[in-house]
């Protein structure tokens, strides 16, 4: 237990400093490349969002992920790491103004990664989730809390931040998260092939989907290629895609633009209706309100 309680009071100790009187839910952006502190006086309910891939931590509260099929309830002393961008819907439960939750994210450099790859023994890659959930105990927990220490030393970021950043990449290689970690940097195998797939509906979100297609460009059967996509991501292909279609819809909306339809038919849906009681589905309010407001 002194294991798990240690870590964290030390990253709660150094970033209270820079969540002191924030109020309402509010990502704050750090001098440490790519890490991010996240903060909330109340609760919030699901929402929407793409994982990146990256490291997240939390300090206090209690943050729900849900992809798909698979779901993650991480409390203070939890983390998970995300081998690629996924849609998912995130939730923090039990925050109060006098007991605000705080998470840390942490973006992943692959260029870092690969190096601390090749000091670890080689082993074979494993089939996993592109996401997958640990903790901060020990060398993992240790690793993090220098890395965020740097936040009280700023004129130390730019020479030690690098260094502290390879040396946490080697200390999850080596935990229960280092299968799902290392395949940011595989180069082969099914996983490559699915992530491509998945890469492709993100970026081709508004095109019509052919899953006998994608199913030969990985390789597989149509039945093998749904399986094995779900296993990964959590998510059915088609799913997959709706979800991000939907998110692309409300950028769309909160950028200003001024007919639903049209934003309907730009992220590809051929139905207005359906678009419309999609995005309801998932957002909890209809794509006009969410124009409006």
């Amino acid at each position: 237990m002194l294991d798990l309680v240690k870590p964290t009071t030390l990253l709660l100790n150094d970033v209270a400093p820079f969540i002191q009187k924030q109020g309402g839910t509010v990502g704050l952006p750090t001098p440490i490349p790519r890490l991010t502190l996240w903060t909330s006086t109340m609760a919030t309910s699901p929402t929407p969002a793409v994982f990146e891939p990256m490291f997240y931590a939390v300090l206090r509260g209690t943050k729900v992920l849900i992809m798909g099929a698979n779901r993650f309830e991480l409390t203070a002393g939890a983390s998970a790491v995300s081998s690629f961008g996924l849609p998912y819907s995130h939730q923090l439960t039990g925050a109060k103004p006098n007991l605000p939750y705080v998470g840390i994210s942490l973006h992943l450099d692959a260029g870092i990664l690969s190096r601390a790859m090749l000091d670890i023994p080689k082993r074979e890659d494993r089939w996993t989730c592109a996401v997958a959930a640990g903790g901060l105990e020990g060398p993992v927990g240790e690793a993090f809390a220098r890395l965020v220490g740097l936040l009280n030393a700023p004129e130390d970021i730019g020479a030690l931040a690098p260094h502290y950043e390879f040396e946490l990449y080697y200390r999850l290689l080596q935990s229960s998260m280092g299968d799902t970690l290392r395949q940011v940097s595989q180069r082969n195998g099914r996983f490559q092939q699915l992530k491509s797939a998945a890469d492709w509906l993100a970026s081709n979100h508004s095109e019509p989907i052919n899953i006998p297609d994608l199913a030969t460009s990985s390789h597989m059967s149509v039945t093998s290629f749904h399986r094995h996509f779900k296993e990964v991501t959590g998510f059915s292909p088609l799913a997959f895609q709706r979800h991000i279609r939907l998110l692309e819809a409300r950028k769309l909306l909160a950028g200003g633009s001024t007919n639903v339809s049209r934003v309907a038919y730009e992220v590809g849906y051929k139905s207005p209706s359906q678009f419309s009681r999609e995005y309801k589905n998932m957002f909890g309010s209809a794509p006009v309100a969410d124009l409006q407001r």
